[in-house]
């Protein structure tokens, strides 16, 4: 069960990645021209979008983990590191930004420290996006067996994570240079003049660009999880060209690029939330498909005796509670011994599931032709013995299907070497009160004692209980 993410690309989820990409894409030219473009200040916004994307990136990084435990496929973990990067990147950045919890900023944050952690956070990403590709030519499909599943691969995820925390350590602690032009003019935290003279915003989009060649060079869009992590590096790209552009905060270009800043880890995340609940559905389904086929007699296709005590408790119970009648029918095979002894145990369960067929298909044309619901089964109560279990029918209807149950079999046609004549049945029935409080147990023993008189009467025939059981 590889699931969605490392699965064949379907033509509908290729369209809707291409459709989004498009929207980046025109997103990018729109908002391109007009990036300078003054609006008004929202001062919250800026550390609001900083904590989405150390969120999201924290669950990307997260859900890629347990699918690279589930799969043991080393490009998700080696993808899982690219989150965790970014995730530790932007929360030191946020950190060290100046007036956000501190007037300079915290963690010992020198002047420069902010605007080199987000040169960092922007670039690592694609950066590690590529490291994920190199993987997985290296090593494609499942890298790691299930009891080889140590450090190697963890190591895949922690070690860029750790980069980030020591990187941040560096800028905290070494007086570097700022990484933009104009630093006097322009914030710390996405400054720098145009793109033309900016070496780190170029340097940056030329990371993305590369990282989105290598993804199609090498995965050809072939899987999900390329189309995504393509959509995923647009978006970064966008959000560093709109940086770049934007001279100063609260302009479009600077909004528009915190936009994106949240969708290149938020779209990943909504595509492994998809796979889970994906891969929830299908496993409820198969679970549900094995209880159901636990629930049924292996030889004759109707329900098993476990099934039966369960839930003839439980309508016996609903009985009780509604004041409303259960009827039980117990039919049992005349001379099936002599069957199996005349014709061999093959021909014999060969009969008993022609038997069992008749018995259903009694039970549907009932339940087709009026109005009560479907709420009663046939069961194999044990060797040739059947139980048709009926709620809400009263004694007479029980005796009417006992009746044509009865019919349906002699009318198979399967001869008997018994009687010289063909197989048959006997049935006994009995029906709760809807006044007089029984137990399940009662029940059944006055079905089984009808049976036996029936039996006892010459078989082929029906019998009753007499009236309700106390």
């Amino acid at each position: 069960m590889d699931g969605l993410l490392i699965g064949p690309a379907t033509r509908r989820q290729a369209i809707f990645a291409s459709v989004c990409a498009f929207a980046i894409l025109l997103t990018l030219a729109l908002a391109a021209p007009r990036a300078r473009d003054t609006l008004p200040a929202i001062g919250p916004f800026m550390p609001m979008c900083a904590l989405t994307v150390f969120t999201t990136s924290g669950i990307a990084a997260f859900l890629l983990g347990a699918r690279f435990a589930a799969t043991r496929v080393a490009m998700l973990a080696a993808l899982g590191g690219a989150y965790a990067f970014t995730a530790i990147a932007v929360a030191l950045q946020l950190l060290m930004f100046p007036g956000v919890f501190a007037r300079a900023g915290l963690l010992g944050a020198l002047p420069h420290s902010a605007a080199w952690m987000w040169v960092f956070w922007h670039g690592g990403f694609p950066l590690f996006v590529i490291v994920a590709e190199l993987v997985r030519k290296r090593l494609p499909g499942p890298a790691f067996t299930r009891e080889r599943l140590d450090a190697r691969g963890w190591l895949l995820i922690a070690a860029p994570a750790a980069i980030a925390a020591l990187l941040g350590v560096l800028v905290t602690h070494v007086d570097l240079a700022s990484p933009f032009h104009d630093v006097e003019a322009v914030p710390a935290l996405a400054p720098g003049a145009a793109i033309a003279s900016n070496t780190a915003g170029l340097v940056i989009c030329a990371l993305n660009v590369i990282a989105i060649a290598l993804v199609l060079l090498k995965g050809r869009l072939r899987l999900v999880l390329d189309l995504w992590i393509v959509v995923a590096l647009l978006a970064s790209l966008v959000d560093t060209s709109l940086n770049t552009l934007s001279i100063e905060r609260f302009t479009l270009g600077w909004y528009v690029a915190r936009v994106f800043s949240m969708f290149a880890p938020g779209v990943l995340v909504c595509v492994l939330v998809w796979e889970v609940t994906a891969l929830y559905r299908q496993l409820a389904e198969e679970h549900a498909s094995l209880i159901r086929a636990a629930a049924r007699d292996a030889l004759t296709r109707v329900y098993n005796r476990s099934y039966f005590d369960e839930q003839f408790r439980a309508a016996f119970d609903r009985a009780t509670r509604s004041e409303q009648p259960l009827s039980l029918i117990m039919i049992d095979v005349d001379h099936f011994k002599h069957y199996n002894d005349a014709f061999g145990h093959l021909h014999g369960d060969a009969c008993l599931g022609a038997v069992a067929g008749a018995l259903a298909n009694t039970l549907a044309d009932t339940h087709a032709g009026g109005p009560r619901p479907s709420a009663g089964f046939v069961a194999r109560y044990g060797g040739e013995e059947f139980a048709l279990v009926l709620p809400d029918t009263g004694a007479e209807e029980a005796a009417a299907l006992a009746e044509r149950a009865r019919q349906a079999v002699e009318q198979l046609g399967m001869p008997s070497p018994a009687s010289g004549g063909l197989v048959t049945v006997s049935a006994g029935c009995a029906t709760r009160d809807a006044v007089v409080a029984t137990s399940p147990n009662a029940l059944i023993e006055a079905a089984d004692a009808a049976l036996y008189a029936a039996k006892h009467a010459g078989r082929n025939r029906v019998s009753h209980a007499g009236a309700s059981v106390v």
